[in-house]
């Protein structure tokens, strides 16, 4: 694993040692219980997907990322996240890590306070089943879940324990080398067009990857995909679904940069 791979694990491990002395699991546990999170319905990501004629967009609320830094820090989820919902967003991720991305689980959280009701993608380094119980308590459709993190059977028992908390898992792969874990009966594929340990960004990843990845798993790309026409390669090799984040959130109306991309996906 690289440095910048390293400093994150090891700043996440930070992170969940202070939370878990600030709200234990047995805790969080109860909350969500309490809440009746474990009863409430999220909407599939998965059918969302699948049932879409053209190629989905999920439109990313991310104001800050590792390579540009802050990009919207004033961005708030309740305008944004409405407005990708009325200009004909598939679904809408949402990194939760501070650190790297800016993000806050109550992004989530207020997003669906406000009523919107397409999924919600649930992104963070997750390494640690304490990170599902705050993805569900948020209110998530689906985590991802990230191979080069992970360790297979880790992996594996990550996916059974999302499952069982009622949540779908998209599986993020950067290289080849990671299609074994596909054994990890993940809902749906993420094909990272970033390399895993840097910033160098090439599309063709996700045209090479799709053709070692089975019929039938659903294939979402992201990263790289600034235009309609990089959009429209996606679809002919099997993908249904692009994750879109930067684009429109450098745009000065986020909402509106996403309806115009959509506009010109369907010509």
């Amino acid at each position: 694993m690289k440095d910048i791979l390293e400093a994150i694990v090891a700043n996440k491990q930070k992170e969940l040692e202070q939370w878990k002395q600030y709200v234990p699991l047995k805790q969080l546990y109860g909350i969500i219980e309490y809440e009746g999170a474990m009863k409430r319905e999220v909407p599939s990501l998965k059918a969302a997907l699948s049932g879409s004629s053209t190629i989905g967009v999920i439109a990313e609320f991310v104001r800050k990322t590792p390579a540009l830094g802050w990009i919207n820090k004033d961005a708030k989820i309740r305008n944004v996240g409405a407005d990708y919902a009325r200009y004909g967003a598939t679904a809408i991720s949402i990194p939760t890590d501070f650190t790297y991305f800016g993000g806050y689980d109550e992004f989530v959280q207020e997003a669906r306070a406000i009523g919107i009701t397409l999924p919600l993608l649930y992104k963070n380094y997750i390494i640690d089943e304490y990170q599902l119980f705050q993805a569900k308590h948020a209110g998530a459709s689906a985590v991802m879940l990230t191979a080069v993190l992970l360790e297979l059977e880790q992996c594996k028992s990550l996916v059974s324990l999302a499952h069982r908390l009622g949540m779908e898992v998209a599986l993020e792969l950067h290289t080849a080398e990671e299609m074994d874990y596909l054994a990890c009966n993940a809902d749906m594929v993420v094909v990272n067009n970033r390399k895993a340990c840097s910033f160098e960004m090439d599309i063709n990843r996700s045209l090479e990857l799709a053709n070692l990845l089975p019929a039938s798993m659903l294939k979402i790309s992201e990263g790289g995909i600034d235009t309609p026409e990089t959009a429209k390669q996606l679809a002919p090799v099997g993908y249904q679904g692009v994750i879109i984040g930067e684009l429109f959130m450098q745009a000065e109306n986020p909402g509106l940069a996403l309806g115009e991309f959509i506009k010109k996906l369907k010509e």
